[in-house]
């Protein structure tokens, strides 16, 4: 018996390999190559070299800034560690450059919520106090210049702000958990640390392990009173 071609189940209809290069897998590939060349733009190897040639991160403290049996951790009463980082307007700064200044040292990224809420925190701090000699230093972890500048424009940040790109200053003061802020005196001595966010009293809310307005300042006023001291 012969079959009858017409009873024949159609055939599937062949694939358009080239409808489905050109609509799925060509713009999947631009995508790629467009990450990769903002990728490359932010962290190409090299830029964790400053211009001199010394690498960016935790680095030495002058010995001209040590006193005699004075211990260099990021710790309570301990000297401050110094480092080495390229600002958000691409010139280094080291923390020693500050030595003789009240300097408010803070651990952030942009993606960490509580630390956009304490920006304007941070912000108010610095207008009000530095007049009296107060430095507010955030130290970004991890991201790009183009990642890291919106956020600065919008929120007013006009203090220094530092690119720890790898992260090893992080790690050197511990910054685990973000925000993280020292207050270290114009010694350098570190006269207190607190993990968590600077506390918003306009929200009407409380924050767990966050820090008062009130508290701010006087950490802050206990900086600031050796300037003082040394002013009067």
């Amino acid at each position: 018996m012969t079959e009858d071609p017409e009873s024949k189940p159609p055939s599937p209809p062949r694939a358009n390999w080239r409808v489905v290069l050109r609509r799925v897998v060509y713009p999947l590939l631009v995508i790629a190559v467009i990450a990769a060349v903002i990728w490359w733009i932010e962290y190409r190897p090299g830029d964790n070299v400053s211009p001199t040639g010394e690498r960016y991160g935790p680095v030495d403290l002058p010995v001209a800034l040590v006193p005699l049996g004075a211990k260099v951790a990021a710790e309570e009463g301990a000297l401050a560690p110094d480092f080495l980082l390229e600002s958000l307007r691409a010139d280094d700064m080291r923390l020693s450059d500050f030595r003789g200044q009240a300097v408010v040292l803070n651990f952030w990224a942009t993606w960490c919520g509580p630390c956009r809420k304490e920006i304007p925190q941070l912000v108010e701090a610095y207008d009000r106090h530095r007049d009296e000699g107060l430095v507010v230093i955030a130290v970004n972890l991890q991201e790009g210049r183009g990642i890291v500048r919106p956020w600065a424009e919008d929120f007013g940040m006009e203090f220094p702000i530092l690119i720890d790109r790898d992260g090893e200053v992080g790690d050197k003061y511990r910054a685990r958990s973000l925000p993280q802020t020292y207050f270290i005196d114009p010694a350098g001595v570190i006269q207190s640390m607190f993990i968590g966010p600077l506390l918003d009293e306009r929200d009407g809310t409380d924050v767990q392990d966050a820090i008062s307005d009130s508290e701010l300042d006087l950490r802050i006023a206990e900086i600031l009173s050796p300037v003082t001291d040394e002013g009067s």
